[in-house]
Parts: C-alpha cells; structure tokens; sequence
C-alpha cells in the first residue's frame, strides 16, 4: 500500500506547502473559539505559533496525542481537542458515554461526508451524481439481505477453490510470497463475483486495475489527508494521475458488461422471461432505474461500482490479510492453525454443502474470533466514526457547544487496546471471542449482570468496546457479507495449506489517522499432503 514512491510524495509535496501556508500565512487563532476555549486539549505546546505546530505535527502525533487524550479525558468521560492537518484545526474526541450520538439524524449530525473527505473521493471519481446520489449505498443496505448474502456462499466456495488452485497450486514444497499482496489477491477475486458475477471476475486485468485502484486510492488519500486543505486542489491531482489510470482501464472493461446487463434488465421487465443474475451490479441497474433515467447512465454505474469495489476489496483485504499475517505471527501460530484446521473439517464433514451452507458457517467459532480479534488489535485507522456537527449547534453538556462544521470522532483504538475492557489487551489471543465457549477448551462463559449465562461475540456483531464495524443504526451494511466471505475465505485457506510467517512481523506505523499495514509481509505455505 505504502511504498518509498509514496514516501517520497509526502516529503515532496506535503513538507514544502504545509511550511508555506502554515509559516507564512497567518492563521486564525482558535483560542478566539469559544469551543476551542473549553475543551481540554492534547498535542498543543507552548510558545510560538502553538496551534500551528500542533497540526503540523499531527502526521506523526496524532497516534500518540489520540491515547494520551483517551486515558487523561475521555476515561472520565471528557472529550477533548485534537489538532489535525486533515481538517486544518482541531477533532473533537469523544467519549464511549457519547457513542448515542451515532445515532442522530442526517440533519444533525452527518459522517457520510467525513468520509469522503477520509478518503478524499472527488479527487479520483469525477462524477458528482456518484458522490451527491449514493444509490450504491442503498443497494448495500437494502439488497445485502441474508437470504442474498447466503446465495453467494456457493459462488463464493466455487471462486475460493479456483483462487487458490491458481494461486496458491498444489504444490507440497514451501513457496514464500509476499503475504499481503498474495491474501489480497485470493479477497479481490472473490469480492468481484459478488459484486460483477460470472466470468468477469476472474479478468487477470480487471483484478489488477481493481486491487491497484483500492489500494492507491488508500495510500494517495492519506497523503492527502496530510497536506494543507487549501494546496490539495493544486497537489492532489498530481499524486493521484497514477492511480486514476488503474480507475480508466477498470472502467473500459466494465462499461461493455453494465451495457449488457442493462439490456437484460430492460427485457426481463418487459416480459418477465428468465432469471437475472443475483449480484451486486444487478441489484444496482434495478435502483438506479428507480431513482429516474438520469442514473442508467453505464459510465455513471461504472463509478458507482468501483466506489463500492473500492470499499469491499480495500476493507475485506486489508481485514484478511491482517488476520493471517497477525495469526502467523503469535507465538502460538501452531496452537490456533491447529484449533481452527480441526474445527473447519469437524464442521464441513457434518453438512453435504461442507463450508458453502450457511449452518456450516456460522459454526466457523474460532474462524469468527481469530478475525474479530484481528480487527480489534489490528485496527484500519485511530480514530472512527466521524460526525459533523450540521445546522443547529451540538450540546455535548458541560457548557460545550459545537457549532456547525465541527467533527466530531471517537478513539476506537484506545478503545480496542484499554485493559478495563480487554484482558491483556496487547496480546493477540485469535480465540479470546471463542474459547470462553468451547468446551474442548474447557470454556466457562460465566454470567452477565444480570445473572444470565453470556453470549459470544461473533464477528459482525456491535458492541460499545467493538467499533470495527462502526456502531449503532449506521453501522456498517455490508458487515454480514464481509464477515462471510472472510470467514469462507480463511477457512479454506486453514484446511488445505500449511502457512507461516516468514522472518518478524514489523512494527505497526500511522500516517496521521491511517494505520500503515505491513505490506511488505512474507509467507510461505505448501499444500497439506
């Protein structure tokens, strides 16, 4: 994702305009905010040009500034003031006692925003109707439904089988690869027959310009991210031309398929005749058509597929590959490898589908918990969640009002890693979701406060110490698809080849509010005999 082009871009291209701009121009000074006058504040020194220095700074002490704040305010349910180059002033943080606020309306307070800005998605798709008119959204959360998503179980075993025998082959002799490229790889192919369907998917051309797109978008929007506001009209476009060529080439071999499938679509309306394929570019042809001919356009649908390709494959990539690189790397590899190869086959040989039903799946325990602990130790960003503050000003007690434009985010991370909620936080444990449950472990769930016996926590499940997934109404939609295919994903991969890390794991880096993945990663497996 990172690489020592993209590091030279930061120096290039960040260091001399944040200077200019920040150093030479004057700025305003929050301490005239009223907000600004009440909130405690992290990463704020003393002297010359304080507020300054602190968001310059924060492309390197955000990570740092984020924990210190958790543990000095939000642990006692304060929020505080978090200077940021990607805002230009200061986040507001807030505490878990505040994650009700999640779940007011649009017109109060709004994250979809935010997240364009996270990943700065005008600078590489130039259609507005695809950023103003998510439509794709709506198919994610109205057409994602579990009787869908059941219906890719078996396309996506069929897509696992073929990934695997191309990539991965038959081999019994150890072959290192790089990790993450190599995982990323098996998701993208399998995310793309749910989201374009049969043969398309498995286009060698279309799976490149798909994974470099997600990918450069990512690494080119957290540069971004820390550049001035007012220099990225005129910086940005210079660092995402690369990327926008892997955007034009997946656009030339997709716009000839929507053309087709919109064809099917118009005949199957008018007479009702045969079955239309059950995948996500489908299901999007179906409401674009319901919001008015304006949208039927196949170069607008064709940006709306490759927001929503940039989304799954980036998350689900990032997500799998981070689990198996984290599982490799426990010094108790072999223990979970062990527990989960003999979980999958005990499973499997109990239904005739194997792991392609949907019963089979779900009992995947320890599949589930070795990724939800990877997303909870392993997280994609520090901060999530983010809200800005809309029309009215936003009443967060204590005599803190937050006016129109302020965002507000909250610190999942320290979250994920604080001992009060996790039991030797920093370890990663790929059974602590399961192994209180299971009996072969000899598992003891206990009871909760009110005396009934626990519940597990299965992967897409949404808890107030678990944002992996966001929380609340505006949770993440496609979280049950995802949690699948991952699981489907990984499993497969447990049962039919041996894997281990090759040389140490590195050590976890952030760019601003970005966490920097381990891409340089090596593996090696071989087929189990």
């Amino acid at each position: 994702m990172f690489t020592k082009v993209d590091l030279s871009y930061i120096i290039a291209l960040a260091v001399g305009g944040v200077l200019f701009l920040y150093l030479l121009i004057p700025r305003d000074d929050p301490k005239k905010d009223d907000l600004w006058n009440k909130l405690d504040k992290v990463g704020v020194p003393s002297g010359f040009l304080p507020w300054t220095r602190a968001t310059l700074a924060s492309c390197t002490a955000l990570l740092r500034n984020t924990h210190e704040g958790y543990h000095k305010f939000c642990k006692k349910g304060r929020p505080f003031a978090l200077p940021s180059i990607w805002t230009g002033k200061a986040i507001v943080v807030v505490p878990l006692s505040a994650l009700h606020l999640t779940n007011r309306p649009d017109n109060e307070l709004i994250g979809y925003w935010a997240l364009v800005d996270n990943i700065q998605l005008p600078y590489f798709i130039p259609d507005r109707n695809v950023i103003e008119h998510v439509i794709h959204f709506e198919v994610s959360r109205k057409d994602l439904t579990q009787r869908n998503v059941n219906r890719q179980l078996a396309p996506t075993a069929e897509e696992l089988e073929n990934c695997f025998h191309d990539l991965w082959g038959d081999s019994t002799e150890w072959t290192t690869v790089n990790g993450w490229d190599m995982c990323g790889q098996i998701i993208a192919r399998v995310a793309l027959r749910t989201l374009l369907g049969f043969p398309i998917c498995r286009d060698e051309e279309l799976v490149k310009a798909t994974r470099n797109f997600a990918n450069g978008l990512f690494a080119r929007a957290a540069i971004i991210n820390c550049m001035p506001p007012a220099l990225r009209p005129i910086l940005a476009p210079i660092l995402t031309w690369q990327t926008k060529r892997y955007r034009d080439r997946y656009r030339k071999i997709v716009v000839p398929v929507i053309k087709e499938r919109i064809r099917l679509w118009e005949k199957h309306e008018k007479t009702d005749e045969g079955e239309l394929p059950s995948d996500f570019l489908q299901w999007l042809i179906a409401r674009a058509a319901q919001h008015g001919p304006e949208h039927m356009n196949p170069s607008t649908i064709s940006y709306r597929l490759l927001a929503l390709n940039t989304m799954f494959v980036y998350a689900m990539s990032f997500t799998f590959s981070q689990a198996v690189i984290d599982i490799c790397a426990s010094p108790d590899h072999k223990r979970f490898m062990d527990g989960i190869e003999a979980e999958c086959k005990a499973v499997a040989g109990r239904y005739p589908e194997g792991l392609a039903s949907p019963e089979a799946v779900e009992k995947l325990h320890r599949v589930d918990s070795a990724i939800r602990e990877s997303m909870r130790i392993s997280d994609v960003s520090i901060l999530t969640l983010p809200r800005d503050v809309v029309d009215k000003p936003l009443d967060l007690g204590d005599g803190i009002i937050c006016p129109p434009g302020t965002r507000l985010m909250y610190p999942s991370q320290p979250i994920h890693q604080d001992p009060e909620f996790w039991e030797d936080p920093l370890r990663f444990d790929a059974f602590r979701f399961s192994d209180p449950f299971d009996e072969e472990a000899g598992g003891s769930p206990g009871t909760d406060g009110d005396g009934a016996p626990k519940q597990q926590e299965n992967l897409v499940e949404l808890t107030p110490t678990f944002l992996g997934w966001g929380y609340g109404k505006k949770a993440c939609p496609g979280r049950w698809y995802s949690g699948q295919t991952m699981k489907q994903s990984l499993a497969y991969m447990v049962m039919n080849y041996e894997v281990e890390l090759v040389g140490k794991q590195s050590k976890r880096r952030s760019l601003l509010n970005a966490m920097i993945p381990p891409t340089d990663a090596k593996i090696r497996f071989r087929r189990r005999i």
